[in-house]
Formats: structure tokens, sequence, C-alpha cells
């Protein structure tokens, strides 16, 4: 599996599991970003253009929180 960069963990960080955001919400992270997330299955479209986190995004997300980068 594929480690995320730290734009597409900030992405899964912010929606969790109940928000929508789109690409605009976030500063420093673009389309671009997002349509790898999607082609990657951690992201889908949601309602009124936004993304949501699937169970896949949250599960890397977790991984990469308890044994990746976040816990050196």
């Amino acid at each position: 599996m594929t480690r995320p960069s730290n734009r597409e963990l900030k992405v899964l960080s912010h929606l969790g599991e109940d928000n929508v955001l789109r690409a605009d919400d976030f500063k420093d992270v673009g389309e671009k970003t997002f349509a790898r997330m999607l082609e990657k299955g951690w992201i889908a479209e949601a309602e009124a253009g936004g993304y949501r986190a699937t169970p896949r995004g949250l599960r890397v997300h977790m991984e990469e929180m308890a044994y990746g980068r976040w816990k050196r």
C-alpha cells in the first residue's frame, strides 16, 4: 500500500468519518491531490462537490498515525 503524503494526511485528518469538504477548503491542497486520493479509494465524492473519507482512507490514516511518520 502506498504511504500517504503530508497533504493527503492533512485531508484525511480533517475529513474524519463525518465531514464533507471541498478542495478549496484547504489552502495548500489542490484538485490533483484529491484526484489521486479518489484513484486510491481513500475518499469518495459526496454531495455539493465535496469529498468524504472512505473506510479504506480512514484505515490508511489510522495506520499512518499509529505506525508511520507521526509515531517517530
